[in-house]
């Protein structure tokens, strides 16, 4: 089990008690002060929030590129302002300000700066990618007046988290000073040199500049590197399971449904040859579908099931099901829920830390499978390797290396995982190089995105950076309302930001692009 979670997390900081009778106090006896903090405390806590912080992002990623399941017929009905309160806070009034309290403790301690440093620069980074313009000059200097801050521009606070970067890698250059707990790497700075390359090159090819991008050389390449974190299996005080793993294992079943189209894509594959990965995303807990597979129908579980339904989309478009057991929703699909808990296909193994697919076809309830020891990936070798094939342009040679390399990386990712039996990718990946190689330009963009998205289970943020980069895949699935609204580009700014920032405005509408956003694609 993860170290964090033999810590104590009842309280970061222990209050002194105060004797006193003067009630004119010029410092609170209760209020929290750095002197009397752990900078490793600080770090346990940080480190937890990041990833929880970093799963639910890559969640809103996820639902709009249909890796996920997204519920609201309309783009306007599910995300609103009030989705993004939490995350907002989460990120300013924890995270940001535990950083920069934890940094006055661990002042000579360049490790644990360098920690802090690589996960500041992250979360300045997503925050530019959703919102663009966001506070970041001004945003911590309540100290100094500053309760209203201006945001910064998109630009300045991707400059800033680059140079973050810079600065953390030269500490981890220097060492010492490592925390009790490091749940990332376990005191190995180096590799978290890479994965602060890895991150400077994320931000370069948002930006465009190639040049810098294909300059760095040191990053994750090898899925030994991977920047990832590790949840645990408790179930309660604290729960330290994986988020996906919590909302599918319950005592009434699944509380989550997956992606129609994403298990569509992979239960298809490639000329018939089934994704391998699919047994190790998705456990079934039925084996026939009602209204497929040759099962009858039954209105009361899933009612689009029934014979003549209405089909909103064209031939050969996924709808209601996949078929083979596979029991999601379409995309933007805002029934009610009627009681499939135990029907409805669930997390597998990877990442969520819940069951292999074994083909047993039985119902499942908290603690199946292992447990929600999972993992929540920031940044993945297989990723890298589709960054890369981006770069070269998916035309060419090196792009197909780094295509190979990335199935190949994520393939291996998931063998074996939390226990699972290994992975036979042989056939799958000769039938994708067959076809990769007949394809024609726009048909290997399809085919480069799909598997990049694939291979980004379990945090959806750069599929969401790359659709709106490129544009592909050009087939995903339609929203189910025939007129869904305009693809967001970018999201509302938090109601808690607007409402108490009086330098703060509210945009009119989701249209409009985050600074690095200079193509016009056909989003859907």
């Amino acid at each position: 089990m993860n170290k964090f979670f033999a810590t104590c997390l009842g309280s970061l900081l222990v209050l002194s008690s105060c004797e006193t009778a003067d009630l004119d106090l010029t410092v609170n006896p209760n209020a929290l002060d750095p002197s009397q903090a752990s900078a490793d405390f600080f770090l346990n806590a940080i480190q937890e929030d990041f990833a929880g912080w970093a799963n639910s992002f890559g969640s809103v990623g996820s639902n709009l590129t249909r890796i996920t399941y997204m519920s609201g017929r309309t783009y306007a009905n599910v995300y609103s302002p009030n989705s993004f309160d939490g995350r907002w806070s989460s990120a300013y009034q924890g995270m940001l300000e535990d950083i920069r309290l934890m940094n006055e403790l661990a002042a000579e301690r360049p490790y644990a700066l360098g920690m802090g440093e690589v996960m500041e620069a992250y979360i300045y980074l997503t925050l530019v990618d959703y919102f663009g313009d966001v506070p970041q000059a001004e945003a911590l200097d309540a100290n100094n007046g500053v309760l209203n801050p201006n945001a910064s521009a998109g630009a300045d606070v991707y400059a800033h988290a680059i140079a973050k970067l810079d600065a953390a890698i030269a500490n981890f250059t220097t060492g010492g000073g490592a925390p009790a707990n490091d749940f990332f790497y376990g005191g190995d700075g180096s590799k978290w040199i890479k994965a602060a390359n890895s991150l400077k090159k994320k931000a370069y090819l948002n930006t465009g500049n190639t040049s810098a991008y294909n300059g760095i050389s040191n990053y994750i390449s090898d899925p030994a590197d991977d920047f990832q974190f590790s949840w645990g299996t408790n179930p309660a005080q604290p729960d330290t399971r994986h988020p996906y793993y919590r909302s599918s294992y319950t005592p009434t079943g699944g509380g989550s449904y997956m992606s129609n189209w994403l298990m569509n894509t992979m239960k298809n594959g490639v000329n018939g040859v089934s994704d391998p990965r699919i047994f190790y995303y998705f456990y079934r807990q039925v084996q026939g579908v009602p209204g497929f597979d040759g099962y009858e129908a039954d209105e009361e579980v899933l009612e689009c099931g029934l014979p003549g339904y209405f089909n909103p989309y064209p031939s050969g478009e996924v709808f209601c099901s996949p078929g083979g057991g596979y029991w999601g929703r379409d995309h933007g699909n805002d029934n009610g829920i009627p009681p499939d808990g135990f029907q409805r296909t669930l997390h597998g193994v990877y990442p969520a830390g819940g069951k292999y697919d074994d083909r047993s076809f039985a119902s499942q309830k908290n603690g199946a499978g292992a447990g929600g020891a999972g993992i929540t990936p920031i940044m993945l070798s297989s990723w890298m390797h589709f960054m890369n094939a981006e770069v070269a342009g998916v035309g060419t040679a090196a792009a197909t290396t780094e295509m190979l390399a990335g199935i190949g990386d994520s393939m291996s990712k998931v063998s074996g995982f939390a226990g699972s039996p290994a992975i036979d990718s042989a056939q799958y990946v000769q039938e994708f190089t067959s076809a990769w190689t007949n394809a024609s330009t726009t048909e290997k963009g399809n085919m480069w995105a799909k598997q990049f998205w694939i291979a980004l289970w379990g945090n959806g943020t750069d599929a969401y950076n790359a659709y709106r980069r490129t544009g592909f895949p050009t087939d995903l699935q339609p929203n189910i309302e025939p007129n869904p609204g305009a693809f967001p580009v970018s999201m509302w700014y938090p109601n808690n930001y607007t409402a108490r920032n009086s330098n703060a405005s509210q945009k009119s509408d989701l249209t409009g692009k985050v600074f690095w956003n200079t193509q016009s694609p056909n989003l859907k």
